[in-house]
């Protein structure tokens, strides 16, 4: 008999904790909703090119967070991993260097927004006497046609051309502003990263290589002018300086909700005026 009593106890126990277990809940997220905290069921999601990760995404984030109590995960990559964590539903946007063709983005139902401009900074090693290049040696340089530095009025000394080979069925900007319709010079360097280009860039006397000049400003390398025109984010929003990309979030659909908010956040004013340490900023 005194079994069943405790039996009896210990059920009504229960039932009573969890009855208060479920009221507290209630109410912290009522309390939560009231001061505008939002759990992470609210929180969004951002992956993609590291260029506009490191340039600028980090920042913003942090902005968004701090102005409405909206956590935005961030998280680097490239414009395939922008593309498929989309796709499948895995993140609200995703971050491109390089534009989808028009049919590919019809296709998967992206919407393709311009937030930033990037600007391709042309790299030699800190020994290099050459602080100007014009955009037609660049080209030639990278198309096979120049090979040492005396024909750019340099030193009598062979090219190290350190290429970065990416996006290759995209409008990849530095391919679109140099004319490189097929291979780069036979004997360049081809690599896969911009970590990659700026770390031989580093290394060799001889070497050109053209990253994103949020890496390359980090780096010990010597950034030219292009056609006596420096690169910065003041020249290139004017549009003196020519070797630039544009910048995309892409999302599923028409953003909607906090995906749509952080979007209109990223092009408003104060989105912009982070955009413009590193990049160009969006027209």
């Amino acid at each position: 008999m005194k079994r069943l009593n405790a039996n009896i106890y210990c059920s009504y126990y229960n039932n009573e904790m969890r009855l208060i277990l479920i009221i507290t809940v209630t109410c912290l997220v009522s309390i939560f909703s009231a001061m505008g905290i939002s759990s992470s069921s609210s929180d969004i999601g951002y992956q993609g090119t590291h260029i506009l990760t490191h340039g600028a995404l980090e920042e913003l984030a942090k902005a968004f967070e701090k102005k409405y109590g909206v956590h935005v995960y961030v998280k680097g990559g490239g414009c395939a991993d922008g593309i498929a964590v989309v796709v499948k539903g895995e993140r609200e946007m995703g971050g491109l260097c390089c534009p989808l063709p028009p049919e590919k983005a019809k296709k998967l139902n992206l919407i393709q927004h311009k937030v930033a401009v990037d600007i391709k900074a042309v790299m030699l090693h800190p020994g290099n006497p050459l602080n100007n290049l014009t955009l037609k040696q660049v080209s030639d340089i990278h198309n096979g046609k120049i090979t040492n530095w005396k024909q750019a009025g340099g030193q009598d000394k062979p090219i190290a051309l350190v290429f970065r080979d990416h996006c290759r069925d995209m409008a990849e900007p530095v391919r679109e502003v140099l004319s490189i319709k097929g291979p780069v010079a036979q004997k360049a360097i081809v690599v896969k990263t911009d970590k990659e280009v700026v770390e031989y860039v580093e290394k060799f006397p001889g070497a050109i290589g053209i990253a994103p000049r949020v890496f390359a400003q980090e780096a010990k390398v010597k950034i030219v002018s292009i056609d006596k025109i420096a690169a910065t984010p003041e020249n290139t929003e004017k549009g003196l300086y020519l070797l630039k990309g544009d910048l995309y979030i892409i999302t599923k659909g028409q953003p909607e909700g906090l995906t749509k908010k952080f979007m209109d956040f990223v092009l408003s004013a104060e989105g912009q005026s982070i955009i413009g340490r590193n990049f160009g900023k969006a027209k």
